[in-house]
């Protein structure tokens, strides 16, 4: 092979490295497991029914002169670990021809209860399997949610935060719809909780479009409200 020859070749090979380092991207953020993407964004959002937990009773007596009505019993029924709306941010790296791993933050909110909404936050490890067009999702972490703790002899009631751990499984469609199921427990204002859920998630452009829509609706309501007689 003459001078020519090889400097052709490298050349070549140059170029297959560069337009190969190229192709691959750092962050995809749809479809499945695949060469092209090193890591996955994930961008979620879930909305699960629970079961368990338990529900709770808060009786107060509010004393008021009898001229003025008398006393008002307050009586309001809570759940440690209501049914849920949750949105969550993630990366998962891939490690293998049809394996991912990496961590997800979701926050979610639930205003099931008579005392207001309950928050609650999650940092789970994940582990994507794929399988053609559908991922298999595991991820376990710790947990914090809100609670309800009555006040002894007042009309009102405190929140504090009861700490635990989850974990959750979910079959998605190219990251984009599917459903879902985990378990909590949690522990805290003096007892122990634990509830299992199951519900739809949402991911990637899945979940772009649904916050929308869930925006719109909002603006739509308010807008009504606002104009109301």
């Amino acid at each position: 092979m003459n001078l020519s020859q090889r400097l052709a070749v490298a050349g070549a090979a140059v170029v297959g490295c560069t337009s190969g380092a190229q192709a691959q991207s750092p962050a995809c953020f749809s479809g499945s497991i695949r060469p092209q993407c090193s890591g996955f964004i994930l961008f979620e959002g879930s909305a699960v029914i629970s079961r368990g937990g338990g529900e709770h009773t808060s009786t107060t007596v509010v004393p008021i002169p009898p001229g003025n009505g008398g006393p008002i019993t307050l009586v309001n029924h809570f759940h440690d670990l209501p049914s849920f709306y949750s949105g969550a941010l993630g990366y998962v790296r891939v490690v293998g021809t049809r394996s991912a791993i990496g961590a997800v933050a979701e926050l979610g909110f639930s205003n099931t209860s008579d005392l207001g909404n309950a928050h609650r936050v999650a940092l789970t490890a994940r582990a994507r399997r794929q399988f053609t067009n559908l991922a298999l999702d595991v991820g376990a972490g710790p947990v914090g949610v809100q609670v309800f703790e009555a006040r002894n002899g007042s009309c009102c009631t405190d929140r504090t935060i009861a700490y635990g751990a989850t974990a959750e499984t979910a079959v998605m469609y190219r990251g984009y719809l599917g459903l879902t199921a985990g378990a909590d427990f949690i522990n805290g204002a003096g007892r122990s909780s634990g509830a299992v859920h199951a519900g739809v998630r949402v991911g990637s452009y899945g979940a772009i479009a649904a916050a929308i829509a869930t925006a719109a609706i909002g603006a739509v309501g308010f807008w009504g409200l606002s104009h109301s007689d």
